[in-house]
């Protein structure tokens, strides 16, 4: 009886940890013209960096709280990087900063006030 009410309280649960080691989600929402964007990840550490679709990810951590992470290939509005964290429970201190997008068809740099992005769980 104890190994089901165990079992049972199992059932339900994510695979990720309330708070710990994991990862968190990066949206992405923009005007479509972007091939390649630089953005600064601030706010914790940030283990590794990978792409949820086909994009070219290259990232290196300058400070132990910051984060540059270059984003080559076509992007799309909604969830866009995933990033390993030691924490996710302080999913609420991580902010982006967009430095620099260029534009597909150019590569010439645009304005990339109007390309944000966020982080959720």
């Amino acid at each position: 009886m104890a190994g089901l009410v165990f079992l049972a309280l199992g059932c339900g649960d994510s695979g990720q940890n309330p708070n710990g080691t994991g990862d968190l989600l990066v949206s992405y929402s923009g005007t479509g013209e972007a091939g390649a964007m630089l953005i600064t990840i601030s706010g914790g550490a940030v283990q590794s960096v990978t792409a949820i679709g086909a994009q070219i990810i290259l990232s290196t951590s300058p400070y132990p709280t910051s984060t540059r992470v270059v984003i080559l290939g076509e992007t799309s509005n909604g969830d866009l990087l995933r990033i390993r964290v030691p924490d996710v429970s302080q999913v609420a201190h991580y902010s982006i900063h967009t430095d620099q997008v260029a534009d597909k068809a150019s590569y010439a740099l645009i304005d990339p006030s109007g390309h944000t992005f966020s982080v959720h769980r």
